[in-house]
């Protein structure tokens, strides 16, 4: 009863607003599917937007390329860093974080709920005995549809209400719950992008509508038929019938219709050409890739798309599309995952090295750079190409005898020029 208390308090104070099924409010609406109806006279909602092409291939695109990326977990030793793959945290993220689902599933389905809904929650189950008592056991995700934010007035407090499958509705506390969110209003909850591009997705529901009523009537414009006089409504019916029967459907595009008794047919309207339909398209594609920044070529647009410039590109997708996207997970696991103590010592990092490495030469180059300059050994070049390694060899360190450091510079340039001692010959030792 508690429970149910405070589902309907809960409901009658979200937003302030209330809401009933005569005049609905724009929550009731997206909480239920109804959506908010659009000025093409569509409705939109965040599981129909799912729908439309470009929604999907941003949200298969976002979702990809997280759901790839190894999520690693970093311990600090000292004055250095090791990779810890027995932490719970690592297993979770980098093997499978529940029973139904492998760790990439999991991280594109949160990804996917963050494009189209603005959020995304995952339950986190804890061990409660054992060696592992208190660290996460499972994380299981939410239907962000059926998930919202309550923040306690009096207490402050941070609550999540959520409807499970079963049809109960569950009442969990912030500590338990990973949320990811978008773009909020005040950093409790993120507003969806389908609230931003609506409309958008209403036009190209309502061409995709229009396109198909255009090829199952196989005409390409509407029209009149003028005949010299005054004809009766059963005529008029018969003459429209006769009309229909030749020009309907894609079967009858191209028959040649025969007008006799004086009729004559007169176009109304314009057909897909005149009314720029492609552009108006192209025009949707890019306000969809614009909301989500992806750049156009992914979408299929590649008016303005050459060898160098896509290449350009993607290095700034990786950059200004999905290293926020990368901090907003990291920091949220972070908090969300280790304990206060757990915290000071351990840290997870999404590894970019599959985006960034690129061609085979470029990855030569940049890691003879790396090993010039002393940076990497040469095991862990081979680490990074999943190599084995060469043993202890391996393991050391390399830097060019061009080099000298700063402080050395002034004694060796004085030696050169006999102020000092003698400078060493090539093949001796300074000391």
């Amino acid at each position: 009863m508690r429970r149910k208390g405070y589902f309907r308090r809960w409901w009658e104070q979200r937003s302030g607003e209330l809401s009933n099924l005569l005049n609905p409010k724009q929550w009731f609406l997206d909480l239920f599917g109804g959506g908010a109806k659009t000025s093409s006279g569509l409705r939109v909602t965040s599981s129909s937007a799912l729908l439309n092409s470009n929604v999907y291939t941003c949200a298969s695109i976002l979702g990809g390329d997280i759901g790839k990326l190894p999520i690693q977990v970093f311990k600090k030793r000292g004055s250095g860093l090791e990779k810890d793959d027995s932490h719970p945290v690592a297993k979770l993220l980098g093997i499978r974080p529940n029973s139904h689902m492998s760790a990439y599933t999991f991280k594109e389905l949160l990804q996917v709920h963050l494009v189209a809904w603005g959020n995304a929650y995952a339950n986190i189950e804890w061990y409660d005995s054992g060696p592992y008592n208190g660290q996460p056991k499972a994380l299981w995700p939410l239907d962000p549809s059926r998930t919202d934010v309550h923040l306690d007035p009096v207490t402050g407090e941070l609550w999540y209400v959520t409807t499970l499958p079963s049809g109960e509705t569950r009442k969990i506390r912030s500590a338990d719950i990973l949320h990811l969110k978008s773009i909020s209003r005040g950093g409790i909850k993120g507003i969806t992008p389908i609230a931003v591009i609506r409309e958008e997705i209403g036009v190209q529901q309502a061409q995709k509508k229009f396109l198909g009523s255009f090829y199952a009537n196989g005409t390409t414009t509407r029209g009149i038929l003028k005949v010299p006089g005054s004809l009766d409504k059963p005529a008029k019916d018969k003459i429209r019938d006769e009309w229909q029967k030749v020009n309907s459907g894609l079967s009858n595009a191209h028959r040649i219709a025969i007008l006799d008794a004086g009729l004559d047919y007169q176009s109304l309207g314009m057909n897909l050409d005149d009314a720029q339909f492609i552009e108006t398209h192209k025009f949707g594609i890019g306000e969809v890739a614009k909301i989500y920044k992806i750049p156009p070529h992914k979408l299929g647009l590649m008016d303005k798309a050459t060898f160098s410039n896509i290449e350009h590109q993607s290095l700034e997708y990786v950059k200004s599309t999905l290293q926020p996207i990368i901090t907003n997970w990291e920091q949220e696991l972070i908090y969300k995952l280790f304990t206060e103590m757990e915290r000071r010592r351990y840290y997870v990092k999404f590894n970019l090295t599959s985006e960034l490495r690129g061609d085979s030469i470029s990855r030569a180059q940049f890691y003879r750079e790396m090993i010039t300059m002393g940076a990497y050994t040469i095991n862990e070049v081979r680490e990074l190409e999943e190599r084995d390694s060469i043993g202890d060899l391996g393991d050391k360190h390399f830097v060019s005898l061009n080099f000298v450091s700063l402080d050395k510079m002034d004694q060796y340039q004085m030696l050169k020029a006999g102020l000092g001692k003698e400078a060493p010959k090539g093949g001796e030792s300074s000391g």
